[in-house]
C-alpha cells in the first residue's frame, strides 16, 4: 500500500470510529424506552407473538415478531421489514412496536432474509427479493384473524427503502407507507454528484457482509487502493465491492433501485427526511417525481424536521452549535400516527390540510407548511464571492455580497490552493457522519486550513432566512485531470462561531452527469454547478454568512487522489492546483433561496 496520509497522521481513529459505528448497532440499551409523543394511548398493549418463521414463495422463512392491542380485533396493521435485527435496541423496535399498539394498530416487524432471526442469503436492497418478500408478507397478515386487510408501513433507511418496494407491488391490502432518510435510487444515496459517501454507505456496506455486523476494528480509512480497503482490514464485502466496481449507474444499482418501478405507487406516501440526513437531496426529488405521478389524488406529502440520519436533536436539542426547540420528537411521532390515522385507519383528521409539505425552521424554531417545495414565497439571490487573491483561511480577504463583479471593481483577483490528498480537510474522519448534527462543531478549525477558501458578509442588519435549494455556481481552474470541490454555506455567529448551515461536493468530472463522466482538461476554465441540496435556516441580525471552497471533505466522501484513474484503483496520490475565478467574466457565486415576509 502507498503512503497515503501525510506525515503524523495515523489509522487509530479510523477503525475505531469505524468499529463505533457497528457498536451503537448492538447496543445494549435503546434510546427510548417510550415514544414521545403529546397522544393519549388509545388501546392497552395485548399478546405478543414471537419469532414467528413466516415462509416465502421459495420456501425462505423470516423471523417475524407481532404485536397486538388487547382484544381480538380485528386491526388494522403496520409492518416494517429491517436487516438491523428486530429486537436489537438501537433501532428499538419493541418500542416502536408498543407505540403503534398504543395508537390502536397491530404492528408487524420482520428481519429480512440474511439477518439476524430470518434464513436466507442476504443481498443487500435486492428488490427482486424485497418486493418479493414483502408481498408474501402481506398475503400473511390479511389471512390472520387479528387483521382487517389493511396494512400499512413504516421505516427509516434501509427499512424505508422496503417499505417502497412494498409499495411498488401494488398489494391491495397495503393502503398507504411512511418511509423516512432513504431513496427509491441507490446508486444516488451511495454516490454524491461522484463522490462515495466513505464514511456512512462505504462503511455501512463493508459491515453487513454478515448475519449481524462485520468487525471493523482494523479498518483504515487512509488505505489504498480504496478498492482493497474492506479486504486490507479482515472485514472483505461482496456489497462493497459492488459499490466501488460502479461508480456510475449501472445494471449493479438497477438491482438494488425501485427507481423503474415508481410510477406503479398510487397509494399516500409519507415521504420524510431530516436538513443534515445524507439522503436528503434525493428524498425531495423522490418526493417531487412521485407527486407529479399522483398530481390528481394529491396524497405525496413531505416532512422534513431538523434532523440527521439518527435524528440526534430529537434528545440533543440542536444542530451542531444552533439550539432546536424542544418537542421535535414529538412533532415527528404524531405526524406518523396523524398520516397512518387518516390514510389506513380512516379518520377524518387534518393532516395535510395545511400544505402537502411540511418543514421546520431551524433558528426560528417553528414548523411550517406549503403546497410546493421551495415554497412559494422565497426568491434567489445571488450572494457573490469576492477577494483580491488571498481569501485562503478565514484570515484572508475574501468577502460575500450581492454585488456582482466588475472590470473596476479592482478586488477580484483569482484565488488558488493546493489540494493535497495526503492532507486532506478531514475533521469528519474522527464523527458518525449518520450522526453529523450532533456531532459536527465549531467550523472554525476547518477554516484555518491554507487549502480552504473563505469568504464572509458583513454582519447581518436584519434576519436572513434561507429556505428552499441551494447552488453554488464557481469558475473554476485545476492541473488535475480530475478533481473535486466542495462548498459549505456557514453561519457565523456573532462571537465568531461557525455553524454548518448546508453543504455539496462534485467530482470534477461528473460535471455533465453521472453517465459518462469526463475528465479535466488542466488549465481550461469550467464552470461548474454544485448541488448543496436545500434546508431552512434563519441567520440573526448581528451573524454573518460565511461561504468555504475547497477540494476535499474526507471521510464524509473519498478522497480524489487528483489522478483520473477507475474509482478506488489508485494508491499514488498527486498534488492538484486549484484556482478559484471570481471576476466580471467568470462571476463565482451562491445562488441562495431568500425568504420574506
Amino acid at each position: 500500500m502507498a503512503d497515503s496520509r501525510a506525515p503524523g497522521r495515523t489509522s487509530a481513529t479510523s477503525g475505531q470510529r469505524a468499529q463505533t459505528q457497528t457498536a451503537k448497532h448492538l447496543a445494549a440499551e435503546a434510546p427510548y424506552q417510550v415514544i414521545p409523543s403529546n397522544r393519549t394511548c388509545r388501546s392497552a398493549p395485548g399478546r405478543v407473538l414471537s419469532d414467528l418463521m413466516l415462509p416465502m414463495r421459495d420456501d425462505v422463512r423470516l423471523a417475524t415478531d407481532v404485536y397486538l392491542p388487547e382484544g381480538d380485533g380485528p386491526f388494522e396493521a403496520i409492518l416494517t421489514r429491517m436487516p438491523y435485527g428486530k429486537t436489537e435496541a438501537y433501532c428499538f423496535m419493541p418500542v416502536i412496536a408498543r407505540f403503534w399498539v398504543g395508537m390502536g394498530y397491530a404492528a408487524v416487524v420482520q428481519d429480512v432474509r440474511g439477518k439476524f432471526g430470518s434464513e436466507g442469503y442476504f443481498e443487500a436492497n435486492l428488490k427482486g427479493n424485497e418486493m418479493a418478500d414483502a408481498y408474501d408478507t402481506l398475503d400473511w397478515i390479511c389471512q390472520q384473524p387479528w387483521s382487517n386487510g389493511k396494512i400499512g408501513m413504516w421505516g427509516e433507511s434501509y427499512y424505508g427503502f422496503t417499505s417502497y418496494a412494498a409499495a411498488t407491488t401494488c398489494h391491495p391490502a397495503l393502503r398507504c407507507v411512511a418511509p423516512g432518510d432513504i431513496s427509491l435510487d441507490r446508486y444516488q444515496t451511495s454516490y454524491r454528484a461522484g463522490c462515495l459517501q466513505l464514511n456512512t454507505v462505504g462503511t455501512w456496506a463493508m459491515s453487513m457482509n454478515d448475519q449481524t455486523y462485520q468487525d471493523l476494528s482494523q479498518l483504515d480509512y487512509w488505505h489504498l487502493p480504496l478498492a482493497d480497503m474492506a479486504r486490507a482490514a479482515g472485514g472483505a464485502s461482496d456489497l462493497f465491492d459492488g459499490v466501488i466496481a460502479n461508480a456510475v449507474p449501472s445494471e449493479f444499482w438497477d438491482k438494488r433501485s425501485l427507481h423503474e418501478g415508481y410510477e406503479k405507487i398510487r397509494i399516500p406516501v409519507l415521504h420524510w427526511g431530516g436538513w443534515y440526513d445524507n439522503y436528503l437531496g434525493p428524498t425531495i426529488a423522490d418526493w417531487r417525481r412521485m407527486q407529479a405521478n399522483n398530481a390528481e389524488a394529491d396524497h405525496q406529502h413531505l416532512f422534513i424536521g431538523p434532523w440527521d440520519h439518527e435524528g440526534t436533536s430529537d434528545t440533543l436539542q440542536r444542530v451542531g452549535l444552533l439550539a432546536v426547540a424542544k418537542g421535535v420528537a414529538e412533532e415527528r411521532w404524531d405526524t406518523f400516527v396523524s398520516f397512518f390515522d387518516r390514510y389506513l385507519m380512516g379518520v377524518e383528521n387534518a393532516f395535510g390540510v395545511e400544505g402537502r409539505v411540511r418543514y421546520y425552521v431551524m433558528g426560528a424554531d417553528e414548523w411550517r407548511c406549503a403546497d410546493e417545495w421551495p415554497p412559494p414565497e422565497t426568491k434567489l439571490v445571488r450572494y457573490y464571492l469576492h477577494s483580491a487573491g488571498n481569501a485562503n483561511t478565514l484570515n484572508g480577504d475574501g468577502s460575500l455580497d450581492c454585488t456582482a463583479p466588475s472590470d473596476e471593481s479592482g478586488d477580484d483577483a483569482a484565488d488558488s490552493f493546493d489540494y493535497d490528498p495526503r492532507d486532506p480537510v478531514a475533521d469528519t474522519l474522527a464523527l458518525d457522519c449518520w450522526a453529523i448534527a450532533g456531532e459536527m462543531g465549531d467550523r472554525r478549525a476547518v477554516e484555518q486550513r491554507e487549502d480552504v477558501l473563505v469568504y464572509t458578509t458583513a454582519p447581518l442588519a436584519a434576519d436572513l432566512e434561507v429556505t428552499g435549494a441551494l447552488t453554488a455556481h464557481l469558475y473554476v481552474v485545476s492541473s488535475a485531470v480530475d478533481t473535486d470541490f466542495a462548498v459549505a454555506l456557514v453561519d457565523v455567529f456573532e462571537d465568531g462561531r461557525a455553524n454548518l448551515i448546508q453543504d455539496g461536493i462534485l467530482r470534477a468530472s461528473y460535471r455533465d452527469g453521472a453517465k459518462a463522466p469526463v475528465p479535466l482538461e488542466p488549465g481550461r476554465t469550467y464552470a461548474l454547478e454544485i448541488d448543496m441540496w436545500s434546508t431552512s435556516y434563519v441567520l440573526r441580525a448581528g451573524h454573518r454568512l460565511r461561504v468555504e471552497v475547497t477540494s476535499s471533505c474526507f471521510n464524509r466522501y473519498d478522497r480524489n487522489l487528483n489522478t483520473g484513474e477507475p474509482m478506488g484503483q489508485g494508491a499514488l496520490p498527486q498534488v492538484a492546483h486549484q484556482t478559484l475565478l471570481h471576476d466580471a467574466t467568470c462571476p463565482s457565486h451562491i445562488l441562495l433561496p431568500v425568504r420574506s415576509g
